[in-house]
């Protein structure tokens, strides 16, 4: 079986001031129900008084059920994974901002980077993962890397991730000193989908990344926040893999400008 520990973090976030939101539960989401850019452009603070059908969250962060721009955060987890396995091996492990999309920005890196600081704009959301295992299949035939007998390929990925996640113990994220409460409401296991890898990586990072379709899934923590006010912000990300003998604490300090 799988023998490598790979652990990829990618460390996120972005605040808004006043948004709508739905759940993804919901059967019979509308268009108009969902945030999307243009009435995010639109809301401003007194959008509550004005229009009291909006749902108005005044905390830092969205609800884990909340959709922006049409996607929820199993969505947002999926396109983090895609971006992070297209890097070359210069900068997977770097700390960097992934773009998601234009108004959407992921920092990224890996467990053992302490720090890093960015600049992001007043208009950009940021999606937090404080840590993040992404699975896949296949891999070379020596590891030995196969579903058991009855077992579907997205049982067998989803197992496997679980097992690596479990392992982080005592996660703790803070927002200018505030901790985020009921960390593991944020935990996640997408659906299995197909995503093409650069195949660089094979050499310096995952040895069954193939470069070419193939299927993967992610387990981990993911947090949409909203806008943040002008200035600068932290977040500062805890925790530990007593497995590999891993305590890490990483600062992110954010430098929100117009």
């Amino acid at each position: 079986m799988k023998t490598y520990f790979s652990l990829k973090i990618g460390l996120t976030f972005g605040l808004a001031s006043v948004l709508m939101f739905t759940s993804c539960q919901n059967d019979e989401i509308s268009e108009a129900s969902l945030l999307d850019e243009e009435k995010v452009q639109e809301l401003t603070a007194d959008a509550e008084e004005s229009d009291p059908t909006l749902r108005i969250n005044t905390s830092v962060l969205f609800p884990t059920s909340a959709c922006l721009f049409g996607k929820c955060n199993d969505d947002w987890a999926i396109q983090l994974g895609k971006a992070a396995v297209a890097l070359d091996c210069e900068n997977v492990l770097q700390p960097q901002m992934l773009r998601l999309t234009d108004k959407v920005i992921a920092p990224y890196g890996s467990l053992d980077k302490t720090s890093a600081e960015y600049t992001i704009t007043k208009d950009q959301f940021v999606f937090l993962s404080p840590a993040f295992f992404f699975n896949n299949y296949p891999c070379p035939a020596e590891y030995e890397w196969e579903p058991a007998d009855g077992q579907s390929l997205e049982e067998f990925l989803k197992e496997y991730a679980k097992e690596i996640m479990d392992a982080v113990e005592k996660l703790e994220v803070y927002f200018d000193g505030i901790e985020v409460e009921d960390i593991n409401e944020y935990r996640l296991s997408t659906d299995l989908f197909y995503f093409t890898g650069n195949p660089e990586l094979k050499e310096c990072y995952d040895a069954c990344i193939q470069g070419s379709s193939q299927p993967g899934l992610i387990d981990g923590y993911f947090m949409m926040f909203k806008k943040m006010k002008f200035g600068k912000h932290d977040i500062v990300i805890k925790g530990e893999v007593p497995s590999i003998g891993l305590v890490f604490e990483i600062k992110i300090i954010l430098n929100v400008v117009k």
